[in-house]
């Protein structure tokens, strides 16, 4: 579960917007099965609820993650497919890289903080038109069981790129993250 608020955003040839919007939640239900110690592969929907519209996403990912004494790096390639009631909304693809480090001791342990970056690049097509999204997102998180945690993060991104000027958005994400 994903809850979105922005703090601060520009849009091109007008001034910047620094005030508190609600802009949507999300519920994902995501299944994964390991390829390998390392590997990953899963699908999943997720629903998503903006501008008093719901949105349905089919998602398909692989991740691949490393361990390493101090620190982990994580690999994500994801596609997906956003549904309204009006038909095919957008198709995306994207690779994300991430490195998630232990605040106490070598490994994540229930009960304890960590903290994590991501960097996201992101291409979108919809209805005839394209862009690519950078992000990066730094955030703090604590995992409460083996099977449960919390991060609360701000996220950074840049698109519409391929036009005379970029799209920057900055938000808080708190998201809840729950293994069965």
């Amino acid at each position: 579960m994903e809850s979105r608020q922005i703090l601060s955003q520009k849009e091109i040839d007008k001034f910047p917007s620094h005030r508190f919007q609600y802009e949507r939640t999300d519920l994902t239900l995501l299944l994964t099965t390991k390829l390998s110690v390392n590997n990953t592969i899963g699908g999943g929907y997720m629903i998503r609820l903006e501008d008093n519209t719901y949105y349905h996403r089919i998602i398909q990912q692989f991740n691949n993650v490393r361990k390493f004494e101090w620190f982990s790096v994580a690999h994500r390639v994801l596609a997906d497919e956003t549904f309204t009631n009006h038909g095919l909304n957008n198709f995306r693809i994207s690779y994300r890289i991430g490195i998630q480090k232990p605040l106490n001791g070598q490994y994540i342990d229930p009960k304890e903080f960590y903290a994590k970056v991501n960097n996201d690049f992101l291409g979108t097509w919809s209805r005839g038109e394209s862009d690519f999204e950078i992000g990066i997102l730094p955030a703090l998180g604590y995992t409460a069981t083996a099977n449960n945690k919390i991060e609360l993060g701000v996220d950074y991104r840049v698109n519409e790129l391929k036009k005379n000027g970029i799209a920057q958005q900055f938000w808080v994400t708190l998201g809840w993250f729950i293994s069965i």
